[in-house]
């Protein structure tokens, strides 16, 4: 009873995962893994942002030119007038991480939210 009450307490102060931090990614690569994949060859990888509700968003041409100044091919979603941005890389680095991570900061100044990313798993 004591540790189920401990456990509710530290809970309530923990921060929140940040999606695209390595923290985040990392519970992705450990998914991955368990279905034989390292993540250390290239792969279509698809990065998510939208527009944050209730905010005033920096405009569409900026969170376009932030995916292509990273390198990405950019598209819309079909979801809350977001924008998708597409490469192929390997997730398992410290680069793949910078990335999502700055992506991350980027959108969140620009009023967007970076909503994560996904791949395929490739096995050997």
């Amino acid at each position: 009873m004591i540790k189920d009450l401990l456990n509710s307490i530290v809970a309530r102060f923990r921060r929140p995962l940040e999606l695209g931090s390595a923290k985040a990614n990392q519970l992705v690569l450990d998914q991955i893994a368990e279905q034989g994949d390292d993540g250390t060859e290239d792969r279509h990888v698809r990065h998510f942002a939208y527009p944050k509700r209730g905010a005033q968003p920096a405009g569409r041409d900026r969170a376009v030119d932030l995916f292509v100044e990273a390198g990405l091919e950019v598209s819309d979603t079909q979801y809350h007038n977001g924008l998708m941005g597409e490469h192929h890389v390997p997730v398992a680095t410290d680069e793949f991480n910078q990335l999502t991570n700055g992506l991350r900061e980027e959108f969140a100044r620009m009023g967007w939210e970076y909503d994560g990313w996904e791949c395929a798993v490739l096995k050997s």
